[in-house]
C-alpha cells in the first residue's frame, strides 16, 4: 500500500483531473475519502478613490452578485485555496518559500502548501504564470476559496 499522503495525492489528481466532488478508497482496514467543494467563481469590482480619499479598495462578488467577505485588494487573476487550512510558503520552517513575487512559474510547479487534518496539501501552477503578489501571511489560517497568489498568465 501506498504511503497516506502519496495516495491522498494521487486520489485528488484522479479527481481533478475527472472533475469529480467526491472519491473514496478503501483497503484492508483503510478507508480514504475526499471531499471537494466546487470552486467559486468571483467578479473584481473596483471602487474608484477621490482626491481626499484612500487609495481604491477591491471588493469580491460572486456570480449571482450576492456580497461576499472582503478579499485583499488585487490587480490580476489569483488563485484560491481549493480547502481551508494553514497557509504555508516553504516545505519546511527555515527554507525558502516555493515561490517569489516576480518568479515565473511553470505548470505543476508547487506554489505552497495548505494543511489540514494533518495532511499537507500542495497547491501547484494549472499553467504557466508569474507571480505578482503573495495575498496571505505564512502560517495564516485560509477558508476554501481564499485568494492565495495573485498572478499573471503567462
Amino acid at each position: 500500500m501506498q504511503e497516506p499522503v502519496e495516495l491522498a495525492r494521487e486520489l485528488a489528481r484522479i479527481a481533478r483531473e475527472n472533475q469529480l466532488a467526491e472519491i473514496e478508497y478503501r483497503e484492508e482496514n483503510t478507508v480514504l475519502r475526499l471531499i471537494f467543494e466546487p470552486k467559486k467563481k468571483y467578479v473584481q469590482a473596483a471602487a474608484v478613490a477621490t482626491a481626499a480619499a484612500s487609495p481604491a479598495h477591491s471588493t469580491a462578488l460572486s456570480e449571482s452578485a450576492a456580497p461576499a467577505a472582503p478579499v485583499a485588494e488585487t490587480l490580476g487573476l489569483t488563485i484560491t485555496s481549493p480547502l481551508a487550512g494553514v497557509f504555508y510558503r516553504a516545505p519546511r520552517p527555515n527554507s525558502p518559500p516555493f515561490v517569489e513575487v516576480g518568479q515565473q512559474v511553470g505548470t505543476g510547479q508547487t506554489l505552497c502548501i495548505v494543511e489540514a487534518m494533518k495532511l499537507m496539501n500542495e497547491i501547484a501552477a494549472e499553467a504557466p504564470l508569474k507571480v505578482l503578489r503573495v495575498l496571505v501571511e505564512n502560517g495564516q489560517v485560509v477558508e476554501a476559496g481564499q485568494a492565495l497568489f495573485e498572478y499573471e498568465a503567462r
